[in-house]
Formats: structure tokens, C-alpha cells, sequence
């Protein structure tokens, strides 16, 4: 009974640590190796495409960014020059008119004069 009791524990241990091993490590083999790298080196490559792709895009929208902001500086430059000469030709009218006006005042002047000068 005490080997009984003795040998049990130990075989169970024994057994414990040979089957542990083989269920703890799993061995790959150079195949499984071999695809392992081959598929992250594709899953990489296509990475790569991808930030590449990006990239471009990325180029691309800027460039179309900086034609959308050249053209909106274009016209609001257009604008303003079109602003400034509405302005300039509503003062131009202005001084169109005072002209006018006192070339009215001026005509009346001598008319009154003339008439004036008839009288006598």
C-alpha cells in the first residue's frame, strides 16, 4: 500500500510533464514557415500599395485645394477691382453732376448779366 501510494503520485507526475510539452509547443514546420513569411510579405506589400495610394490621393485633393483657393483669390480680386471702379464711377458722376450744376449757375449768371447789359 505505501508503494501503491508512493508510485501513483509519481507516475501521475511523470505523465503530467511528458504530456504537458506536447501541448504546450507546437512545432511549425519550414513550409508553415515559408507561408508564414510569404503572406506577411504580401499583407506588407499591399500595406505599402495602400499608403502609396493614399499618398497620391492625398497629392491629388491638395492640388485640386489649391486650384479651388487659386480661382476663389482670382475672383475675389475681380470683385474688389470691380468694386473700386463702381466706386470710382459713382465719384466721377458725382463730379459730373456738381459740374454740370455750376455750369447752370454760371449760364443763368451771364443771362442775367446780358439781360442787364441789353437794359441799359
Amino acid at each position: 500500500m505505501k508503494a501503491k501510494a508512493f508510485l501513483l503520485p509519481l507516475l501521475m507526475g511523470v505523465l503530467m510533464l511528458l504530456t504537458t510539452q506536447s501541448f504546450a509547443q507546437t512545432t511549425t514546420t519550414n513550409q508553415d514557415q515559408n507561408w508564414d513569411k510569404q503572406t506577411k510579405a504580401a499583407q506588407d506589400k499591399q500595406r505599402l500599395d495602400d499608403a502609396k495610394d493614399l499618398k497620391r490621393e492625398s497629392k491629388a485633393a491638395a492640388r485640386e485645394t489649391q486650384a479651388k483657393a487659386k480661382e476663389a483669390d482670382r475672383i475675389e480680386d475681380d470683385a474688389s477691382d470691380a468694386a473700386k471702379q463702381a466706386k470710382q464711377a459713382v465719384r466721377t458722376e458725382v463730379k459730373a453732376q456738381r459740374t454740370r450744376e455750376n455750369a447752370d449757375k454760371q449760364a443763368k449768371k451771364a443771362a442775367r448779366a446780358s439781360e442787364k447789359a441789353n437794359n441799359n
